[in-house]
């Protein structure tokens, strides 16, 4: 019964760290499964720290803002790749360099 309610606890803590807006919903959820849990043999501290790595993967995701579509091709590797003063220049150069590259492998694929 001990281990019930440190595991009640311990998801009380990790409802915390989530987004005000689902809190409510995340609490009943994992509150009914540390119970379903201690009814099943099942132990309801494991599925607790459980429920905090969730937690924590959840608060990380919904940190980041605005989900928008990451950069992809030449241009995005040379801004990743390239840093530093002038790096748009540079980075320009470099997918220039990388785009003719890929260009001519292509090139090479259907002429071969």
């Amino acid at each position: 019964m001990a281990s019930v309610r440190a595991a009640l606890v311990l998801v009380r803590c990790a409802t915390a760290l989530l987004p005000h807006a689902s809190r409510a919903r995340h609490l009943e959820q994992w509150q009914a499964d540390v119970h379903g849990a201690a009814e099943l043999g099942m132990s309801p501290l494991r599925l607790a720290a459980g429920t905090l790595g969730a937690a924590v993967r959840i608060a990380a995701t919904n940190r980041k803002g605005p989900r928008t579509m990451q950069p992809i091709g030449p241009l995005a590797l040379a801004l990743k790749l390239v840093g530093g003063t002038h790096a748009r220049r540079r980075a320009a150069t470099l997918a220039a360099v990388l785009t003719a590259t890929l260009l001519a492998g292509v090139g090479m694929l259907i002429a071969g």
